[in-house]
């Protein structure tokens, strides 16, 4: 049998039904064995970063492996940015790419290349992959494929990358005899190992347990641990018991509604005031799949939830250690093991919990009382705020939506306006980030899920980086709708400027080189039809319009240029030219200072005016 030919059964028996590539002499043999095995398809994109973003959201709705195929050389590299965004945001995809015949390969001669588009693919994605190995003898193609694909799903998940030289692509195996991979065998004997994480004990349990019991203030983090580890089953559970208020995560805000009971927001520097308030005021916090990033501590870790017991649960043993938020009880678990002990725990529990309701009632306050979307809002004449547009979006939105927006100002406009649904599935390539994500992810996962309602969110200044696989959505015809909220201007940045470089605006604007196309005519050339919404008079017949359509649409939102982003954190430039971030809790538009220290039940930091040192900060 020829060995592609067993490589594209093996995706297929795995569940794979579509694979993204694009085709060239390097990976030819793939592409042709892909094309005629009835029991996977492929899909042509127009670039292969965009295949490698496809597969990342394909991963993501399927809960299954997404898989991308390219060439050697530059259709290897442009795969590395899809990578990234799965890397870091732990989503298991293959990468599978052509390479020249095994004699062309400069192999230890120092020289920079040998054969025509040669590449030591495999040394340059070490760092963003969880495994990356060259198949230099055919027999080992299921021990290297079981080892792969295991290795992507298993504990924390991430991409894995395997380079087929062409020689081996064509050889003739036989699938008998091949030799399998026994993850047992790798644990004990391969280097390096897989990480194992602790046991939970019963001294753990029992002392989380006397914690909350003692807690008036607790507070939930959810992140995209539930998610990964599939135990959202397990959190609704934990929540009917405890009855602890949550925040989310920006990649965990579609594990609850908005309008969960215990739901106050998305927390950090671009979180709402509600979610922000409760982290900070909290006495406990329990943090589950969440790395506490900087995105949502702030700049400084020591006055984040600084008079809470931070429980940190993570099945990443090195996010526990690396010296930013210091959980006062660290667990090293996946999230739904935790989770279910924590359950069989309180069951067992004599004592009653404490009632938390105050402490909840003081939460739902400050969520009615801080809105992402405020009255004043809805008076803006000749553009659309981005706030009232995506609300309205999302309250037409039915639950079975995916929801995916790109980066930058569109995806801290979604994130802090859109009210999630139960069905609704949100994500965006948290991570990485990178501009250009939101098309291809949505093309990704419009085959992932044919029957779901795919939503892209992008910005004008996105939209035009993966802009080539319009084509790709015109040619399937998926009924992808696309709204480009369209400051024409990198808008995020632009913010950033006048914070910091007292609005220079250095190719941010027209003025100094940015520019976007008439996004219709750009739609009108693809033959894909395009709708303009230029301000709120008649917004909802006209969102009803773009999302009743049948097949693929862009709507063009025309925002006002200087649409700010907020609330946000910023950072104060102290005396000695430093800056130093306010705590997360103190976030501009400053709120009047004595209605800000009034939602404060743990002590005010000092104010700081930027006349002095960090070191005089508390």
């Amino acid at each position: 049998m020829k060995l592609t030919d067993y490589l594209a059964q093996y995706l297929a028996d795995l569940g794979i039904k579509k694979v993204f590539l694009i085709t060239g002499g390097a990976c030819a043999h793939i592409v042709d064995s892909l094309g005629k095995n009835p029991n996977i398809d492929y899909v042509c994109m127009q670039h292969e970063q965009a295949a490698a973003m496809a597969a990342d959201a394909y991963a993501r709705v399927t809960k299954n492996i997404g898989v991308a195929v390219a060439t050697s050389g530059p259709g290897a590299t442009n795969l590395i940015t899809g990578v990234c965004c799965s890397y870091f945001d732990s989503i298991p995809t293959l990468m599978i790419t052509g390479q020249v015949n095994l004699w062309e390969t400069k192999g230890e001669r120092k020289i920079r290349q040998f054969g025509f588009q040669e590449t030591d693919i495999v040394d340059i994605v070490q760092p963003i992959t969880k495994f990356a190995e060259i198949v230099k003898d055919p027999d080992n193609i299921k021990y290297l494929l079981d080892k792969a694909v295991y290795i992507a799903k298993s504990e924390r998940p991430g991409p894995v990358w395997l380079d087929i030289p062409m020689n081996v692509q064509h050889a003739e195996i036989e699938p008998d005899r091949l030799i399998g991979f026994d993850p047992e065998i790798y644990h004990e004997h391969d280097e390096p190992p897989l990480q194992k994480y602790t046991d939970l004990t019963s001294y753990d349990m029992w002392g989380i347990l006397g914690k909350l019991k003692k807690s008036k203030r607790p507070i939930i983090i959810a992140g995209s641990g539930i998610k990964l580890g599939r135990a959202e089953n397990e959190f609704l559970k934990t929540l009917s018991v405890l009855k602890i208020p949550v925040v989310s995560t920006w990649s965990g805000i579609d594990i609850l509604p908005h309008d969960h009971e215990l739901y106050i927001g998305q927390f950090g520097v671009y979180g709402n005031r509600a979610a922000n308030f409760a982290v900070q005021n909290s006495d406990l916090l329990l943090s589950l799949g969440s790395r506490l990033d900087t995105r949502q501590t702030g700049g400084q870790p020591k006055t984040f939830a600084r008079e809470a017991f931070k429980i940190v649960v993570d099945i990443d043993k090195t996010e526990l250690d690396k010296q930013w938020v210091i959980a006062d009880m660290p667990i090293n678990a996946d999230v739904n093991d935790f989770l279910t002990k924590l359950n069989i725990f309180v069951s067992y529990s004599d004592d009653h919990l404490p009632n938390f309701s105050d402490w909840h009632s003081i939460c739902l306050n400050w969520k009615q009382k801080y809105p992402a979307v405020l009255p004043e809002y809805y008076q803006q004449e000749g553009s659309v705020n981005s706030y009232v547009f995506i609300k309205a979006l999302s309250e037409k939105l039915p639950p079975n939506s995916i929801i995916i927006p790109d980066q930058g100002g569109n995806l801290t406009w979604t994130i802090q306006g859109f009210k999630v649904k139960s069905g609704h599935r949100l994500f965006s390539a948290f991570g990485n980030s990178p501009m250009g994500y939101a098309m291809p992810a949505s093309i990704g996962a419009a085959f992932a899920d044919p029957t779901a309602n795919i939503i892209c969110i992008d910005g004008d200044g996105g939209f035009q980086m993966n802009i080539q696989d319009l084509q790709t959505i015109r040619h399937y015809n998926l009924p992808i709708k696309m709204f480009i909220l369209n400051n024409n201007s990198y808008g995020i940045i632009k913010q950033f400027q006048e914070v910091y470089f007292e609005g220079r605006y250095e190719a941010t604007v027209k003025e100094t080189g940015y520019t976007a196309p008439d996004f219709v005519k750009v739609a009108q050339a693809y033959g894909i039809v395009a709708e303009t919404i230029r301000d709120h008079s008649g917004i909802d017949q006209k969102l009803d319009r773009v999302l009743a359509f049948e097949g693929p649409i862009i709507c063009d939102v025309r925002l006002d240029e200087s649409q700010k982003l907020v609330p946000k954190l910023v950072a104060i430039k102290t005396a000695d030219g430093k800056y130093i971030s306010k705590p997360i809790e103190d976030m501009i538009p400053l709120l009047p200072r004595d209605e800000f220290k009034e939602n404060m039940i743990v002590k005010p930091l000092e104010e700081n005016d930027g006349t002095k040192k960090p070191s005089e900060i508390n």
